[in-house]
């Protein structure tokens, strides 16, 4: 990024106007236990575009990386719930994913380092047996139980947990099952992906990121990231895509004047996504609206629905960010934040030697590399040693998603319960 070395240094003048600004906010909004933040570094600005509440890379962190969530966990625990010894994690549903087990085994490792016990809970009416095992990448059994209720309290076979931590972010569904319970749940099951709204996140990043800028004396539009929503789209019919389209054009047509005004070279592109929804589905790349309106068969499909079959009808339109990092051989990359609160506990590069400068890289054919900080010492290879403006991205998009929570339990949380 052409300006970074100037950011990094605006940002290290200013650390304690930054740290104080952080500190009030955590004061004043619930700030998820843990979050993970994508983020785009391109030549002329750098931001996220896309933040999960419930993050399941732990196990790409490197050991560093790990030992620092360790001791920001017990931090966040003897802080909020000094009793609490016992922990449930509850993770996704009935998945085999070996990579996704080795996440969870790598958490609970994380836990332990610091005195936790910490057990595993499945949440599923369809669950009938008390204990199943899954193997995780490395080939680590995990052993998960089946969650229980009564007397509006949780338990398993094998544990009375203190607090619930959620590692499941339920795009479908509330969970009832988690709800009107005794012990604490961290972070709150209100806000998946069921309830969770992008174009909500992004509007209060970048009203964040605009305070934090003007805070520090830079120009807000280098962190922060254009985001439009649009209701009711059938990408199916031809009227819905003429709507998009539309609306791609007109801010294309913007974002070429702001390149112009800031002597940016590049001609602007637009990510087309679900309002609701990770793991990098239902996400398409456009350059021009005519794009949408011709879109394939193949297009279609992608745009059609989104995690666990839900369909598409929100979308948001949004800047594209080019990333300018590139890897071993070439292959474009990207950071992803890795935060307790709204402390970077570390990161990692998602590589993907498949896709160019401009496209999602969080799909198939994608790889992790280790990140570092300055004095950790790296495990060979090649490795990337984030920054300043680094973290202080990814802490704003905490914050943000923080705004989000109040938002959605304000208006009182989960419609529709199953489990």
């Amino acid at each position: 990024m052409r300006h970074l070395d100037e950011l990094n240094v605006r940002i290290s003048e200013n650390m304690e106007k930054i740290e104080s600004w952080v500190r009030g906010k955590a004061e004043k909004e619930f700030i998820p236990l843990y979050s993970s933040v994508d983020v785009r570094v391109s030549d002329y600005k750098i931001a996220p575009v896309d933040t999960n509440i419930f993050p399941a890379g732990f196990n790409n962190l490197s050991q560093p990386f790990r030992d620092r969530a360790s001791v920001l966990f017990r931090d966040y625990f003897l802080r909020k719930y000094p009793k609490v010894r016992n922990i449930l994690i509850i993770p996704e549903l009935h998945t085999r994913n070996s990579f996704y087990w080795e996440n969870i085994f790598v958490l609970k490792s994380i836990l332990k380092k610091v005195d936790y016990e910490v057990e595993v809970g499945i949440v599923s009416d369809d669950f009938n047996q008390d204990r199943a095992s899954f193997r995780s990448q490395s080939g680590e059994e995990v052993a998960a139980y089946k969650v229980m209720k009564e007397d509006h309290r949780i338990f398993t076979s094998r544990m009375s947990p203190d607090l619930l931590l959620i590692n499941n972010d339920f795009s479908e569904k509330c969970p009832k099952t988690l709800k009107d319970i005794i012990q604490p749940v961290e972070p709150p099951v209100e806000i998946g992906w069921h309830t969770r709204r992008k174009s909500v996140h992004f509007e209060y990043y970048n009203q964040l990121a605009g305070e934090a800028a003007r805070l520090i004396g830079i120009d807000p539009w280098i962190i922060s990231i254009n985001t439009v929503s649009l209701e009711g789209i059938d990408f199916d019919n031809p009227e819905d895509r003429d709507r998009a389209a539309q609306i791609a054009d007109a801010m294309l047509e913007g974002l070429r004047k702001v390149y112009g005004e800031k002597g940016v070279p590049n001609d602007p592109y637009l990510f087309i996504k679900s309002n609701s929804g990770t793991y990098g589905m239902a996400v398409i790349s456009v350059s021009n609206g005519d794009e949408i309106r011709n879109l394939n068969a193949e297009g279609r499909k992608r745009m059609r629905v989104s995690k666990g079959g839900k369909p598409v009808r929100d979308i948001v339109i949004q800047e594209g960010i080019p990333t300018a990092l590139k890897w071993e051989s070439g292959a474009s990359a990207e950071p992803v934040f890795y935060l307790i609160e709204s402390k970077v506990a570390g990161g990692f590069l998602r590589v993907n030697k498949g896709k160019d400068d401009h496209e999602n890289l969080n799909t198939r054919g994608m790889e992790f590399s280790p990140m570092y900080v300055e004095g950790d010492k790296a495990e060979g290879g090649r490795s990337m040693i984030y920054s300043p403006v680094h973290e202080l991205v990814s802490c704003i998009a905490s914050i943000a998603a923080g705004y989000e929570i109040e938002e959605i339990l304000r208006e009182g949380g989960c419609k529709e319960e199953v489990l």
